[in-house]
Formats: structure tokens, C-alpha cells, sequence
């Protein structure tokens, strides 16, 4: 499996969009990581656990992830799918624990429809041959 995962990666457009993914998870990994320093919202001692926790999480995981999408590596691109499908669970099952306002709700479905839109394309050039 990381043998094909390794293969299509090294497809031209793939490349390309690995390192687009790249970029997009080292932003995420920024915004945790001003979240944990107290640049986020509110500051960090005010936030609820849940927010706390997942920023811990997920300013760890993006980090990682981004390097190996950036070395265009199969790991990078499990961790984005992990890390991609954890969001959709904790944020679709456990809502009540992230999102308090209207507004909060309509960020997180937001960066949902986002993620989806990226899993989309990695699944087109994913199944072509380019």
C-alpha cells in the first residue's frame, strides 16, 4: 500500500497538489499553534478543554503531516486522511463540545465542505494516470 501510495505521488500534478496540501496543513498547525500561545479567540486558560485538547492534537498532527506531504511521502498522505476524518467525526458526532454559537457552527461546517472539497480533488489525481 505505501509502495502505491509512494508511486503516485511521484505523478506530476500529484506532486503539485501534495505540496499545495503542504502548505495548507502547515497553516492549520500555525492557527493551533497562536491558539496554544493565547492569539486565538479567547485566551488559552478561558478556552473550553475541548478546544485545548484539540489544539494540542491537531497542532501536532498538522505539523507532521505537512512535513510528509511536503517529502511527498505515503505517511503524509495517511496522516492528511486521518487527520481529515477525525475532524469530520469529532466535529459532526461531538459538536455540541466545539461549536456554542451559531457562528462557531457555520465556521466548523465551513471548514468541513473545505475538506471535503481537498479530499475530492487527492481522489481525482489519485485515480489518474497523469
Amino acid at each position: 500500500m505505501m509502495a502505491y501510495l509512494g508511486q503516485t505521488a511521484e505523478r506530476l500534478w500529484m506532486g503539485i497538489y501534495l505540496r499545495f496540501l503542504a502548505l495548507v496543513m502547515a497553516y492549520g498547525a500555525l492557527v493551533h499553534g497562536a491558539n496554544l500561545l493565547g492569539f486565538g479567540e479567547m485566551p488559552w486558560h478561558e478556552m473550553p478543554l475541548s478546544w485545548r485538547v484539540g489544539d494540542v492534537v491537531y497542532a501536532l498532527v498538522d505539523t507532521i503531516t505537512a512535513i510528509g506531504l511536503w517529502l511527498r511521502r505515503g505517511w503524509g498522505l495517511v496522516g492528511f486522511l486521518g487527520a481529515i476524518a477525525s475532524q469530520f467525526f469529532i466535529y459532526t458526532v461531538f459538536i455540541n463540545a466545539f461549536a456554542f454559537t451559531l457562528e462557531q457552527r457555520q465556521t466548523i461546517y465551513g471548514l468541513l465542505g473545505t475538506e471535503a472539497i481537498l479530499v475530492l480533488v487527492l481522489v481525482v489525481l489519485w485515480l489518474t494516470k497523469k
